[in-house]
């Protein structure tokens, strides 16, 4: 999981970013005032367990599976 601090997406900022195995997907943890507001999943049409997820310097979120896929999830 990683907290997103990139300016690439702004309206991401601060959200929590949580890879699921079982569920196959990714979570977008949208966070105010230490409290979970909403949530987003991300990559559910890619029927993929998801390992790990990472922002990159270029503020691009990461992610990786358990078949060795790479995806960079960018608005952009």
């Amino acid at each position: 999981m990683t907290f997103y601090s990139g300016n690439r997406i702004p309206e991401w900022q601060n959200n929590l970013f949580i890879g699921a195995l079982s569920g196959m997907h990714i979570a977008r943890l949208v966070i105010e005032n230490n409290v979970v507001t909403g949530e987003e999943r991300l990559l559910v049409d890619q029927n993929q367990r998801f390992r790990d997820i990472a922002q990159g310097t270029d503020g691009a979120l990461y992610t990786i599976t358990d078949q060795g896929r790479l995806y960079r999830i960018d608005r952009q």
